[in-house]
C-alpha cells in the first residue's frame, strides 16, 4: 500500500509539472444550503493552484468566480522547461439541501484561459489560447466539521490558438472532458483542510496533450454576509 502511495504521488506530480495544452481546474463543489452564504478556498498544486469562490444568492441559486494559476519548472528528457497555465472562470447555478447533511447543487460556466511551455535551454515558447465550457453536478455530505462528496463536470475545451516564438501555428482543436472529482473538507466552518483528486478524459481524443489528473491540497472559510 505504502508503495501505491509512492507511485501515485510522483506521477501526480510528473503529470502535474509536464507540458500541456489543458490543464484541468479543480472543482469549485461549494455545497451551499442558504442566501448569503459565501465560501472562499485556496486548492495549491506544485507552484500555483485554484483560486475558488462562490456566493449564494437567494436560498436556491448561487454564483462563483474562480481562478487557476500555474507556473511550474520542470525537466523534459534533458531539456529544462517552465510550463504553466492561466485561466479565470465564472459559474452560476442551483442548490438545494434534500436530506438533513445531504446536499446537491448543479452549476454552468464558461472561462478562458492560456496554456504556456518555455524551453529554458534554446528559449523557445509555445503559447495556446483556449475557451472552456461546462456543466457540474455535485453531490456531498455536509457537517459542521466534515464535507465529502463528489463532483462531476462535462467540460467542452477549444484550444483556438496555439503560437510557437509568436507565430501562429494554425492548430485548431477541441474535445469534450468528463472529469470526477472527489472532495473533502476537515474542521471548524471558518478554517478547514481540503483536498480534491480527481480524472480527465477526453472522450474524443482531439486533444491528446492534456493533464489527466487532478489534484491539490488547500484550505477554505465559510461564512454569512448576513446583516
Amino acid at each position: 500500500m505504502k508503495r501505491i502511495l509512492i507511485v501515485l504521488i510522483f506521477g501526480l506530480l510528473f503529470f502535474s509539472c509536464s507540458s500541456f495544452v489543458y490543464y484541468p481546474n479543480g472543482a469549485n463543489a461549494p455545497l451551499l444550503t442558504e442566501k448569503d452564504e459565501m465560501q472562499l478556498a485556496l486548492g495549491i498544486k506544485g507552484f500555483g493552484g485554484d483560486i475558488r469562490s462562490a456566493y449564494a444568492l437567494t436560498n436556491h441559486f448561487g454564483v462563483q468566480a474562480n481562478l487557476n494559476l500555474l507556473n511550474i519548472a520542470n525537466t523534459e528528457l534533458g531539456t529544462e522547461y517552465r510550463n504553466g497555465n492561466y485561466y479565470a472562470e465564472a459559474a452560476a447555478g442551483f442548490f438545494t439541501p434534500v436530506l438533513p447533511f445531504l446536499v446537491i447543487e448543479a452549476y454552468a460556466g464558461g472561462g478562458l484561459g492560456r496554456t504556456f511551455s518555455h524551453n529554458l535551454d534554446n528559449g523557445s515558447m509555445r503559447t495556446t489560447d483556449y475557451g472552456k465550457i461546462y456543466l457540474q453536478q455535485d453531490i456531498g455530505l455536509r457537517t459542521r466539521f466534515v464535507d465529502f462528496g463528489i463532483a462531476v463536470r462535462e467540460a467542452f475545451v477549444h484550444a483556438y490558438m496555439t503560437k510557437r516564438d509568436g507565430v501562429d501555428q494554425n492548430v485548431d482543436e477541441m474535445d469534450i472532458f468528463i472529469e470526477p472529482i472527489l472532495f473533502l473538507s476537515v474542521g471548524p466552518e471558518k478554517f478547514k483542510i481540503n483536498a480534491q483528486a480527481g480524472i480527465s478524459d477526453g472522450m474524443l481524443s482531439w486533444i491528446n496533450s492534456y493533464a489527466p489528473f487532478i489534484f491539490s491540497l488547500g484550505v477554505e472559510s465559510r461564512f454569512s454576509l448576513k446583516k
